[in-house]
């Protein structure tokens, strides 16, 4: 299986949630910064060790008996315990590719990306139930934008 394909295989069939207790998103430039430094190493990587794969740290979720039917998909709730900056991170990475990937004209690959990360029904692959950037965060997701309202 492609290395590439497993951020992809993890997020399948889920929604996480982010608990109340849990801060809101607050990952800085550096942050982010670093995570897309270890992604482009990794790249360089596999041109010499096709088998590379890349530890990100880990993302610890609780698996809850709460599950959402949207059409014939059921998608399982976790909780997500510990690594809520990389995961969304990873989910707004995802988002960009997918715009990326409309701009190049590669719509089917882009409406794949987007099925992932906002379900048929509108629900996101991360609920935030408490948090004051979760418009922000919605707007990106749904549309691309990042501003959470229209001039």
């Amino acid at each position: 299986m492609n290395s590439s394909l497993y951020l992809i295989v993890i997020l399948s069939d889920k929604i996480f949630r982010i608990p109340e207790y849990q801060r809101h998103y607050s990952w800085q430039p550096r942050q982010r910064h670093e995570l897309f430094e270890d992604i482009k190493k990794l790249e360089l990587a596999r041109e010499k060790y096709d088998e590379r794969i890349h530890f990100m740290a880990t993302i610890v979720c609780l698996k809850t008996k709460d599950k959402e039917q949207v059409g014939s998909k059921t998608f399982y709730i976790y909780d997500v315990v510990d690594g809520q900056q990389r995961l969304t991170t990873l989910v707004i990475l995802l988002k960009s590719i997918s715009l990326k990937l409309k701009s190049d004209q590669q719509l089917d690959e882009a409406k794949e990306l987007d099925k992932l990360l906002v379900k048929d029904d509108g629900r996101l692959i991360i609920l935030q139930n408490n948090h004051d950037n979760r418009l922000i965060l919605r707007n990106y997701l749904e549309h691309g934008k990042s501003q959470t309202h229209v001039l």
